[in-house]
């Protein structure tokens, strides 16, 4: 046994584990973890104060989430207080259920000025023009068909990630396996898309997606989570994992953020 003299610090010869690859994220809203519901799963006009939580395992299923906070602490949220619009809990999982009519608010919008990578962690029930994330008609990243995706940033160009022949399923079930979807620029403005599923065996390991030439370097303004705009082009399918940095990461630090959260 090691022991620690009079006057040596903790830190000497000690030993802590390493920090996960989420803890510099501007936002993360983890699958199960800081989930509120404000109504009845089955009567909006029956107010929970306080609300149920996923963390003392209080939610009802399909209940409706009124609020998801980000599990680092940073004080960004998404939030939906219109009942018949929150996207509901999905007990034993975790997941949060989306459908055309259901959609989040962030509580302050999140400004990505520079190098960014974007997580988002979730099961298609529809690729037909779905925001995943988004601010406005000028501020989105979306799936427009089974094989690409759109991302719009302070307006034109379209930036589109087309594949030729690779698809993504369209398969909501317990057996179902979620894509992570990745979104990404460099400190040059270039942009790039990943997609990556799991566990073993993978129909697509890190797989880059359609385009690797386009460029932006336009600020980059988030405010809803699961839809283009309010009301506008909301996803579809089962989200379990959102995450955003402002910094652009390289294969081994996706690696690590797929590990942790797939």
């Amino acid at each position: 046994m090691k022991l620690i003299r009079l006057g040596q610090t903790l830190c000497e010869g000690a030993s802590f584990p390493p920090q996960p690859p989420t803890a510099n994220a501007l936002l993360f809203l983890r699958k199960n973890t800081h989930m509120f519901q404000g109504f009845a799963n089955d009567d909006c006009s029956i107010v929970y104060n306080p609300p149920r939580s996923s963390d003392d395992s209080t939610m009802q299923e399909q209940g409706p989430i009124t609020k998801w906070e980000d599990y680092n602490g940073s004080g960004v949220y998404a939030e939906q207080t219109t009942c018949v619009d929150c996207p509901l809990y999905y007990y034993g999982y975790g997941f949060a259920i989306f459908d055309t009519d259901r959609f989040f608010d962030l509580n302050t919008p999140v400004s990505l000025t520079g190098e960014f990578t974007i997580y988002f962690r979730a099961v298609f029930s529809s690729t037909n023009s779905k925001a995943l994330i988004g601010g406005d008609t000028s501020n989105f990243w979306r799936v427009t068909n089974n094989k690409s995706f759109r991302l719009r940033i302070d307006g034109t160009p379209n930036h589109d990630f087309t594949e030729v022949t690779d698809t993504i399923a369209t398969s909501v079930g317990i057996k179902s396996v979620p894509y992570i979807c990745v979104l990404s620029r460099d400190a040059s403005g270039y942009l790039s898309m990943f997609v990556h599923d799991g566990p073993r065996p993978y129909n697509y390991n890190d797989k880059a997606w359609g385009s690797t030439t386009n460029q932006d370097t336009d600020t980059m303004t988030i405010s809803n989570v699961g839809a283009k705009e309010d009301d506008v082009q909301n996803f579809s399918g089962w989200m379990s994992d959102v995450l955003v940095y402002d910094t652009h990461h390289d294969s081994a630090q996706r690696n690590q953020v797929y590990q942790y959260i797939g």
